[in-house]
């Protein structure tokens, strides 16, 4: 199913929500938030996975718009990057990468040790991906630890975001989508090719995608409605 639109983003500002600001890529956030109910997303079903094809379909921005938005209505939420081949959203977040992800599956570092606070957002925090990116981020994440991770944050959140690498790439979203409640796959409107939906749509007998459902990012208004 396509649980959310999201326009495409005229103004190229990486974060398009903020508190008392109304827009319409930020009302279309409001409905994405509200249609996660649809996927059994509730205070017992918390983990919410978020990939995509191929990089630059704006799974990133996805990730952190909806984030924000969930911590708008007072919910304590925690966004992860644990996209260990290209981690964005410390950038988007202008929060250091350094001690994350990647330094806790290593034993370096505890969990709440990698928390951080995201100024300016009273009920979100963030994980980087870690400053020590892996040489083989998916070897890493069969250690078995990411588990022990994303069980400690379902106990202390109210929502767990998890920003992955996109599938066709890599591995590692087929690894974390059984730990997760529902998986949101963005594909961008003119960019996605249709051939990777297709192979999606036939790989999914041989690696199953937990709870699935697409956002349909970058959608250029046409016709006579505009």
């Amino acid at each position: 199913p396509i649980i959310g639109e999201v326009a495409f983003n005229k103004t190229k500002d990486t974060i398009v929500i903020e508190k008392g600001r109304r827009s319409f890529i930020a009302e279309e956030f409001r409905k994405l938030r509200i249609s996660l109910s649809f996927l059994g997303i509730d205070s017992f079903h918390k983990k919410i996975l978020i990939t995509s094809s191929v990089s630059g379909e704006g799974k990133s921005f996805i990730s952190t718009n909806l984030a924000i938005s969930l911590s708008l209505t007072s919910k304590k939420v925690v966004l992860v990057d644990i996209d260990l081949n290209n981690p964005t959203i410390d950038k988007i977040l202008k929060i250091s990468r350094e001690d994350g992800v990647t330094e806790f599956l290593e034993g370096i570092k505890e969990p709440e040790q990698i928390i951080k606070r995201v100024k300016d957002h009273e009920n979100l925090f963030f994980i980087s991906a870690g400053n020590i990116l892996p040489e083989n981020p998916s070897e890493l994440l069969s250690n078995g630890k990411v588990t022990s991770l994303i069980n400690y944050l379902e106990n202390i959140f109210d929502i767990v975001i998890i920003d992955t690498s996109p599938i066709v790439l890599v591995t590692d979203g087929y690894l974390l989508t059984g730990l997760c409640d529902a998986t949101l796959y963005v594909v961008r409107h003119k960019y996605t090719p249709k051939m990777l939906i297709k192979r999606l749509d036939r790989n999914s007998h041989i690696n199953p995608i937990n709870n699935p459902a697409i956002i349909f990012n970058g959608v250029k208004t046409r016709g006579f409605f505009k």
